[in-house]
């Protein structure tokens, strides 16, 4: 590993092990020191879907050693990061919020995906420490829990973009929406999608339903055979999306897979190969933008022995976002409620910030609001897969 990354496996297992096991609360060095301002994150680090939780985690130890390598550090501290291996299950994310809010962080980054910080972020919230999710993108996460935050790209802002494109600049009129059943957020984006189609006067021809952890979808797929539509939308995430595409192109169905940024992630072409060429997503971050911001970034995320994507983006801006609040708040010990809460008001007075992953501010119920950036999966000269901007 490099100057970040060296350190990455070994924090993320001793820190896997010490909070499974749920060793009591104790104030002393190991925990809580004067000479640290500590921060708290969460998410799946192992699992079917640790890779999103390892991404994210490696843009927050990117943020955090940015801090602790400046000059005087946070109001002359360092920042120490408290892990908890969640595996993306909702009730160990309960227990993982419960246990990082008896370490009197001043805040976390919560979980990146949406139903395990569903379940998770009323800990914080009753606890009045801020939270911020780096990738939870479905409704109603934020609302009325002042203390509850995400700077993601919410599925409200980019469904509709992406349904924009498909129908004003390529004609598509006829959808196929496959939804996976066993996940909140793929409910909720195929709701999004589905109202939004008829809104703008295309038509869902057909609806098949899925489960996480599926290995056959070939009777989902099947069924869309001599059904005329255009483009398939699965809502849910890369490991069963490669496994449509795959079915879609073996059943030699000639339609577009389209989906949100659970799509993002190398795994899909590794995985389908040819069949993912053509495929459109919608994200909260382009690897491939020309922004220097970006370019930096990316270098550094690869120095850690790290891929850059939207998750890695995505945690880094949002810890730089609280280690910019915790900084401007001046606080220096977290125990209080009364300094959690002037960290949280300067995080939700966030206007205009430039992160890795484009311009944002907080609207009035901490929902991000960005741009979506479309990206549609093609095979370069060389033979290798890449995303491309769609404008």
């Amino acid at each position: 590993m490099k100057k970040y990354g060296r350190w990455l496996l070994p924090t993320i297992l001793m820190m896997s092990v010490m909070f499974l096991v749920g060793c009591p609360k104790k104030k002393t060095d190991d925990v809580v020191s004067s000479e640290f301002i500590t921060v708290g994150y969460q998410g799946p680090l192992t699992g079917s879907i640790a890779v999103y939780g390892l991404q994210t985690l490696a843009g927050i130890e990117l943020a955090v050693a940015e801090a602790n390598d400046y000059p005087g550090g946070v109001n002359g501290k360092k920042i120490k990061l408290e892990i908890f291996d969640s595996r993306g299950d909702k009730t160990q994310a309960v227990n993982g919020a419960n246990r990082l809010i008896t370490l009197d962080i001043c805040a976390a980054v919560g979980e990146p995906t949406s139903g395990a910080y569903f379940a998770s972020r009323d800990v914080y919230d009753r606890n009045s420490v801020p939270v911020i999710s780096a990738g939870a993108t479905a409704e109603g996460i934020t609302e009325g829990r002042e203390f509850v935050f995400r700077n993601t790209l919410l599925d409200a802002d980019g469904a509709p973009y992406l349904v924009d494109y498909v129908m004003d600049k390529r004609g598509y009129k006829n959808f196929a929406i496959i939804t996976a059943v066993n996940n909140d957020f793929s409910v909720g984006v195929s709701k999004i999608f589905r109202e939004y189609v008829e809104k703008k006067g295309g038509a869902v021809v057909v609806e098949q339903t899925i489960s996480d952890g599926d290995t056959d979808v070939s009777a989902q797929i099947t069924s869309l055979r001599r059904k005329d539509i255009d483009a398939v939308i699965y809502t849910g995430y890369y490991q069963e999306a490669s496994l449509i595409l795959l079915e879609l192109k073996k059943q030699g169905i000639d339609a577009v897979l389209l989906g949100p940024d659970g799509l993002q992630s190398p795994k899909l072409w590794e995985v389908a190969k040819d069949a993912t060429v053509g495929t459109i997503f919608y994200a909260g971050f382009a690897i491939n933008s020309e922004d220097d911001l970006v370019q930096v970034f990316n270098s550094k995320i690869n120095s850690m022995g790290r891929s850059s994507d939207l998750f890695a983006a995505q945690g880094y801006d949002a810890t730089k976002l609280l280690i910019k609040s915790i900084q401007e708040s001046g606080v220096v010990d977290c125990s209080s409620e009364e300094d959690r809460s002037k960290i949280r008001d300067i995080l939700a007075a966030t206007k205009d910030y430039k992160g890795v992953s484009g311009m944002m501010s907080f609207d009035s119920d901490r929902n991000a609001v960005k741009v979506p950036f479309l990206q549609e999966v093609y095979k370069t000269d060389n033979g290798s897969y890449a995303t491309r901007i769609l404008k």
